[in-house]
């Protein structure tokens, strides 16, 4: 992945099989906002839609009703976007800026997940062992990590 910036156009190039590879996730992502349940068990749904009162249940789950869907919505239609994009070219990608920050959520949701998933936390240790059952997982999550941070600090020149 290269993330570039000239005369002030953005682009992003990815690799084929990292653009393989992102638009799966981006397609795994939408089905798990699409399906997922309100009020859901799943971590990843709960991180993604935290309570918005932690100390009032009731608030909390009024606070859900009214709010979840939107942001639900939201969520999938940026990574419905971000996939359409990815799928529609050969991985070379000219942003503006506001699709720069479109891509930056999404990658931010998909570290998310990805993390939530992991365990991940702020004081987690980033290396990896290649013999990990986990190894996999945790170098896609450093990859969306990259190519997040590349995509920032173009977009901050």
């Amino acid at each position: 992945m290269r993330v570039s910036r000239r005369h002030g156009a953005l682009r992003l190039r990815f690799e084929s099989v990292e653009a393989t590879l992102l638009i799966s996730l981006l397609a795994d992502f939408v089905a798990l906002l699409d399906v997922g349940e309100p009020e859901s068990a799943d971590p990843v749904v709960r991180r993604l839609f935290p309570d918005g009162y932690r100390d009032d249940g009731a608030a909390a789950a009024e606070f859900r009703e009214l709010t979840e869907s939107g942001l639900r919505q939201d969520r999938s239609g940026r990574a419905r976007a971000c996939r359409d994009e990815l799928a529609a070219t050969d991985g070379d990608l000219a942003l503006d800026p506001e699709s720069g920050e479109r891509w930056i959520q999404v990658l931010n949701d998909l570290r998310l997940a990805i993390g939530t998933r992991l365990g991940i936390t702020e004081d987690d240790d980033h290396d990896i062992d290649p013999q990990a059952r986990d190894a996999g997982p945790r170098t896609i999550y450093l990859w969306l990590t990259a190519t997040q941070e590349s995509l920032v600090q173009a977009l901050m020149k």
